[in-house]
């Protein structure tokens, strides 16, 4: 399956870039299912992606693009990845107490770990 940012949830498994516009304000991101806003994050979940046999140990991690030529920015969320034999494990991370409006950001680590995330999010 491919990234999904027309969903709240939205469903990542594959790398999002800037140089390819799939970061969320990208002409190929979700920034437009909400009104060309950010997004307030208030819960992570990670799998191990249905098309996969398992997970890869690695991390995921999700950076702000900064606002001057796109470059990577700060760290948002990270998470290292175990290796997983089973699609059925699956790891939650609650964000409630974060409440930071990510305007614009990549996810990086889904395609070499074989996980996706699912970002459940506020606009």
């Amino acid at each position: 399956m491919a990234n999904v940012f027309s969903s709240n949830p939205i469903y990542i498994d594959t790398d999002t870039t800037y140089a390819a516009t799939t970061n969320w304000k990208g002409a190929l991101g979700g920034s437009s299912y909400t009104g060309g806003l950010g997004i307030r994050p208030f819960m992570i979940t990670t799998f191990v992606t249905a098309t996969g046999t398992g997970s890869t140990l690695g991390n995921i991690v999700i950076n702000m693009i900064n606002s001057t030529g796109g470059g990577t920015g700060p760290v948002l969320f990270k998470c290292t990845i175990p290796t997983l034999t089973t699609t059925a494990q699956s790891y939650n991370f609650h964000l409630d107490g974060d409440g930071a409006d990510w305007k614009d950001f990549i996810v990086t680590g889904c395609t070499a770990t074989g996980t996706g995330i699912l970002i459940y999010y506020r606009v």
